[in-house]
């Protein structure tokens, strides 16, 4: 297989094509960004096209990127899939799942204990990160990532829907449930959610749609992931923006209570994101399975 491009190459495209970044796709693969820069040139040289535009300290796919990216990456996976299965031979039969802290805490590894319980064989190791961009996917199975389901030559199934309303602990709730959008925004303890990337819902958001004339207060408790935020909320320091699936377990036990019926919602969630052809393995099936017990 001569026509065959080095190996190297093609992860370094991958990564750089997925991140749109030379410095995430080096930090991805744990190398220098100057050893990402040769392989695209060394890429760009064998195909006879070039592949990234640089756009600041981003970069744009070319046409041509775009159509390479939908047939290589499918063959990636694929190849790590294979690899993968011919490694378990000899390991031990765990799956590697990625995801948020407070995914992982509040929502997955409660499920997952179903695993330990109903199957033997199967154990699930949870690492956990703030940013898609930190996961090394050589590295794991499967991930649990928030967004629209559209992740390029990765098999997704969405399990959880956004669904977002204020909630808080119950003493504090009882002081603050009579209290309107605009009373609630002015008066109330606040746990802000910091996103530099603006994905999810924050109260900035939620002040526009319910609260529009409202000043929103800037005090209160700021923090960088959900699991703090319910973190914070279960010990009555304040009002997060909960996301209600990921917390119903909390919320059915009475840990936590929804304020206010005024919900923001969007055709985004939290899905599982794997390689191409994983989710219809034997470990695959039976993560789907824990994850979506109604789809039985």
């Amino acid at each position: 297989m001569r026509d065959l491009p080095p190996l190297k190459a093609l992860r370094a495209f991958e990564a750089c094509y997925r991140l749109r970044s030379y410095t995430r796709a080096a930090e991805q693969l744990n190398v220098g960004q100057p050893a990402i820069s040769h392989q695209i040139r060394q890429l760009e040289q064998d195909l006879g096209v070039k592949l990234f535009e640089k756009r600041g300290s981003l970069i744009s796919a070319t046409k041509e990127a775009d159509s390479y990216y939908q047939e290589t990456a499918p063959a990636l996976g694929r190849i790590a899939e294979a690899s993968k299965v011919l490694r378990n031979k000899t390991a031990d039969n765990t799956v590697t799942l990625a995801t948020y802290p407070g995914i992982a805490a509040y929502w997955a590894l409660p499920r997952l204990s179903k695993i330990k319980n109903e199957n033997k064989k199967l154990s699930v190791r949870i690492i956990t990160t703030d940013r898609d961009a930190d996961i090394h996917w050589d590295q794991i199975d499967c991930a649990i990532l928030f967004g629209n389901g559209d992740w390029p030559g990765r098999d997704c199934l969405k399990l959880i829907s956004e669904n977002v309303q204020p909630i808080a602990a119950p003493s504090l709730a009882v002081r603050l449930q009579n209290l309107t959008p605009d009373e609630m925004l002015k008066t109330a303890p606040l746990i802000h959610l910091e996103d530099d990337e603006k994905r999810w819902f924050d109260w900035s958001d939620w002040r526009h749609k319910f609260a529009p004339r409202s000043k929103l207060s800037s005090d209160g408790i700021r923090v960088t992931n959900h699991g703090l935020a319910i973190h914070q909320a279960l010990q009555g320091q304040g009002i997060a923006l909960g996301w209600i699936e990921v917390i119903q377990d909390l919320i059915d036990g009475g840990a936590l209570v929804t304020l206010q019926q005024h919900s923001l919602s969007s055709e985004r969630g939290y899905w599982l994101v794997a390689p191409l052809g994983f989710l219809e393995s034997d470990s695959g099936k039976e993560i789907k399975r824990v994850f979506t017990p109604s789809s039985q």
